[in-house]
């Protein structure tokens, strides 16, 4: 009888580079069809109480950290996301995820304030979630009137001097040179100045495809985001923001004692090895 215990991969943060913050797991005004998020009610009151960030952030080494990003489903929805902003300012860069619905002339504009308000040298970085370069295409994937409401925020953003990075799905599997050259060829058509920096193409993880891990792997040398980020959410800490609800994933109660050890155990996991690049923070 073999009584051989089968452990899953693991990997070990070295350095808390990249920290999460998840607004909110549910609450989203949009329903797009390749989204990671199961969600369950559109009403749904579950964002991340200010004190518990507030806690978070006073255990952290604020040396090692580069950038605090800004999740959800849809963090601009929290109804305190000024003051969370203007707080996280105070430690690193910010990162905001956002499908830019909530960004107009007027929030653009106030946001430039708030920046500017910031004397550390930190500024904010918006990463906007447009999945087709034609209009028809990306509001299959993501809701009628999606492409128009990004393409106005991008150029209210612009247009107060921040430089968007836009995260493409590759829902289609396109070749990523072209993808961007498509990408390329809209923004010059909307007067907006772009390099190979303003776009992240991110591959489709399926929620029930699983990616078999080769043997000879080093795990340690991957780009994953459990490899030096964490996710605080209003549930605890996480080691990536696609295992934000699964306990699998969790690391601990909060940032003043969380495991640097995350396990492959989940077929996100092992898609995520496979692509071998930060699926959600810049590349550090």
């Amino acid at each position: 009888m073999n009584n051989t215990i089968i452990k899953a991969p693991c990997i070990n943060m070295t350095k808390l580079e990249s920290l999460f913050i998840e607004m909110t797991a549910q609450n989203c005004n949009l329903r797009c069809k390749h989204c990671y998020i199961n969600f369950k009610d559109k009403k749904i009151k579950d964002f991340i109480p200010i004190e518990k960030i507030k806690q978070n952030l006073l255990m952290l080494n604020k040396k090692q950290l580069k950038y605090i990003h800004l999740t959800g489903a849809e963090p601009m929805l929290h109804p305190d996301f000024n003051q969370i902003l203007r707080l996280c300012l105070k430690v690193s860069s910010v990162v905001i995820h956002t499908n830019a619905l909530n960004i107009n002339d007027k929030k653009a504009r106030f946001l430039r304030k708030v920046e500017e308000e910031n004397n550390l040298g930190n500024e904010i970085i918006f990463m906007i979630s447009i999945d087709h370069y034609n209009e028809k295409e990306n509001d299959l994937l993501r809701g009628r009137g999606s492409f128009r409401k990004a393409i106005h925020a991008i150029q209210s953003l612009n247009k107060y001097e921040f430089n968007p990075i836009l995260t493409i799905v590759n829902h289609y599997d396109t070749n990523e040179k072209e993808l961007k050259e498509k990408f390329k060829t809209l923004c010059q058509s909307l007067n907006i100045e772009t390099t190979d920096i303003n776009f992240k193409i991110i591959p489709l993880i399926k929620k029930d495809t699983n990616y078999d891990l080769e043997d000879n792997l080093n795990f340690d040398s991957l780009k994953t985001e459990c490899s030096n980020s964490r996710t605080i959410t209003i549930n605890g800490i996480f080691s990536c923001p696609l295992l934000s609800t699964d306990n699998r994933g969790k690391c601990g109660n909060d940032l003043n004692d969380y495991s640097t050890k995350s396990y492959m155990e989940t077929n996100y996991c092992s898609q995520c090895v496979k692509h071998n690049n930060y699926l959600f923070s810049l590349s550090i």
